[in-house]
């Protein structure tokens, strides 16, 4: 198919979004699609993409522009352009939607998190994200989900009748599927570093950072030295709120933030962890516990949303709101028994296995086509 592809907003490649937009791009490209990128300005260099590309005008990089834009100029320009393509699809519909599709559009949305965090963004933002956004992203004809739970909360909040939303579980990034040899290691090696990883942008309140920070103070010395805390991820919205509640930790010395880690240099931060955890308040999806758990490493993660989703019989989960409950479930994840951890290990890497960009890409490409 000939597909148009929104990759609005990137993010600068740091989000999960980021994340998504690189996937889908490549497992469509794969199969053969002749793909067009809508891209903001400057943002070629950062997808180094074969592809044809067409950006937003440069007035539009602010974000209120940009969504406006995206809302009533851009289906002006598919209209001129219709014939060149046979599809729209568009990467992050819970952000950018069109006020109407002249082309059979596939739009995914990743979270409503606005309607479980009071005041994620600003005023203005979140009146967009509440009451403009669904509004339009419903004249969409076909609604994508990445997770039963983000389905589940835009027949809530958005009005959708379930019928006309279908879930694509994203896939599994940084990873060969059925490296079978590699697995058994992971499972099996019982003198890997032992740190405790997050990896999630640096962003107060969703992200939940203080709460662990809070609940990594509760452990006694010893199992602090020995599993230090490293918090991965570029700083986003009032991160230095989560800077300030680290260095007034009882071990503040054990814990580390990284910054931002490019995709080259992920797969050294990965090797240094022995556990994961993933204490976010609200995820529409959670790419980083499924890549944990492909890597063999032992998981805790908040039990809501589709964190408990995709955590199944594999994660030890825990109230997010809770830091006697995040603290228990740290000291039950270091001090897990082996053969305990080990049968954990081998149901994620069993679990994982659902999980396929392939597979999403494909799906996208049959709601299209059964669009026309």
């Amino acid at each position: 198919m000939r597909l148009l592809v929104s990759c609005i907003p990137y993010d600068s490649g740091k989000s999960g979004i980021s994340v998504y937009v690189r996937e889908v791009v490549g497992a469509l490209a794969s199969q053969g699609h002749e793909l067009t990128l809508l891209c903001e300005p400057d943002v070629l260099a950062i997808l180094n993409s074969p592809f044809s590309i067409v950006h937003s005008p440069s007035w539009a990089r602010h974000p209120v522009l940009s969504m406006m834009w995206h809302l009533f100029v851009l289906p002006f320009w598919i209209a001129r352009h219709i014939r060149e393509f046979d599809g729209f699809v568009i990467c992050a519909a819970n952000r950018r939607v069109c006020a109407w599709y002249p082309l059979p559009t596939a739009a995914t949305v990743h979270d409503l998190a606005n309607f479980h965090i009071p005041g994620k963004y600003s005023r203005l933002r979140m009146f967009y994200l509440a009451h403009v956004l669904p509004f339009f992203a419903k004249r969409a004809q076909r609604l994508v989900a990445v997770s039963e739970a983000t389905k589940a909360d835009m027949v809530k909040f958005w009005g959708c009748r379930p019928e006309d939303v279908t879930v694509l579980y994203n896939g599994l990034s940084g990873r060969k599927p059925g490296d079978k040899g590699r697995e058994a290691r992971l499972a099996s090696d019982v003198s890997r570093p032992s740190a405790i990883l997050y990896i999630s942008r640096i962003e107060h309140p969703g992200k939940n950072h203080l709460r662990l920070i809070e609940a990594y103070g509760r452990l006694d010395r010893a199992t602090a030295e020995a599993h230090p805390l490293v918090i991965a991820g570029a700083d986003w919205k009032d991160a230095e709120i989560v800077h300030e509640a680290a260095a007034h930790s009882p071990h503040a010395d054990l814990i580390r933030f990284t910054g931002f880690v490019p995709g080259g240099e992920i797969e050294r931060l990965w090797s240094e962890a022995g556990f994961y955890v993933f204490p976010s308040l609200f995820e529409g999806f959670g790419l980083s516990l499924v890549e944990a758990m492909a890597r063999g490493i032992p998981c805790a993660c908040s039990n809501n949303g589709s964190l408990g989703e995709l955590a199944a019989d594999v994660a030890i989960t825990f109230d997010p709101e809770s830091v006697d409950d995040i603290a228990a479930a740290l000291k039950r994840l270091v001090s897990e028994p082996e053969q305990d951890r080990a049968l954990r290990v081998a149901r994620g890497l069993e679990h994982v296995k659902r999980f396929s960009w392939t597979d999403h890409a494909n799906g996208l490409v049959g709601l299209l086509g059964g669009s026309r």
